[in-house]
């Protein structure tokens, strides 16, 4: 008889699901035209729904019409689109996460302290963008082989990480530093992962130990899930990410006694819920 292991996070993270919460109020109070500066958050699921009720997406503010209103990414936005917002007199609605945002506090302080800041994570990253826009010049470190030798010798440095990395790869990178640059003058290092994160990753690891296959639920364009996925397939190879209800999943779990459930931080409840249906079903 088949049986199903959900972990204790599924669904949003309080940071998305504030997000989601805002994007529903200014959907069910403002009148006209409601955008959203690229993806509020990293769902293709929940960002259709919200385009059914009359959320419209766009990739720049050029497709937006003046004094309309915006609301900007969970993820933060570099300062030159909130700049070029006021000059079309758009509303803004900034649904940044606040734990995003306490990281831009970090950064902007260890810029104006004149600290070299080191960013680990993606450089295409939203978040990451935004952090290099409050300290121009930051260094960008997606690998180990993006780490030089004596490259920081005496010089300060502060090193952040985007709140969705890996705990293993950004304290692997942290030693790595430290290792290559003997002569540090001075370093910083704040491990801003959200304790969220942290505790999915904890969580699928030992998920994907006891289960035969498992189910990581989200988008692939939202990096938890993503790290995620990857952390279940390190223990368990038949480790498979869900973006939807579809037969292709079904297929993947076919003769498994015991599958475990989790989900990204982006990933809405009810699609989590729609899922685990249509697994019992069938």
């Amino acid at each position: 008889m088949l049986r199903i292991k959900l972990a204790k996070s599924l669904g949003f993270c309080s940071g998305v699901s504030r997000a989601i919460n805002i994007a529903e109020s200014v959907l069910n109070k403002e009148k006209g035209k409601i955008y959203s500066l690229g993806s509020i958050i990293h769902n293709h699921e929940e960002i259709n729904r919200l385009r059914l009720k009359g959320l419209i997406n766009v990739k720049s503010l050029d497709e937006v019409q003046d004094h309309s209103c915006v609301i900007l990414p969970s993820h933060g936005s570099p300062r030159y689109i909130i700049e070029s917002a006021r000059k079309k007199k758009l509303k803004l609605i900034d649904v940044t996460c606040p734990y995003v945002s306490h990281v831009h506090k970090i950064c902007k302080k260890l810029y104006t302290d004149k600290f070299i800041v080191i960013i680990i994570g993606d450089r295409h990253h939203p978040e990451v963008k935004a952090l290099i826009d409050l300290a121009p010049g930051a260094i960008i470190i997606e690998s180990q082989k993006d780490i030089l030798e004596n490259q920081f010798s005496y010089k300060k440095v502060g090193i952040i990480s985007q709140t969705t990395q890996s705990k293993e790869k950004f304290f692997s990178i942290v030693g790595s530093i430290l290792r290559k640059n003997h002569n540090i003058q001075e370093v910083h290092i704040f491990n801003t992962i959200c304790l969220d994160t942290s505790r999915r990753q904890e969580e699928v690891k030992e998920l994907a130990r006891a289960v035969d296959r498992l189910v990581v639920i989200g988008s692939r364009t939202s990096a938890n899930t993503k790290r995620l996925l990857a952390l279940g397939r390190r223990v368990n190879k038949k480790t498979f990410l869900a973006e939807k209800d579809n037969a292709a999943l079904l297929k993947h779990l076919k003769g498994a006694a015991l599958i475990g459930i989790i989900s990204g931080a982006s990933a809405p409840r009810w699609l989590v819920d729609r899922i685990i249906k249509k697994i019992k079903e069938r």
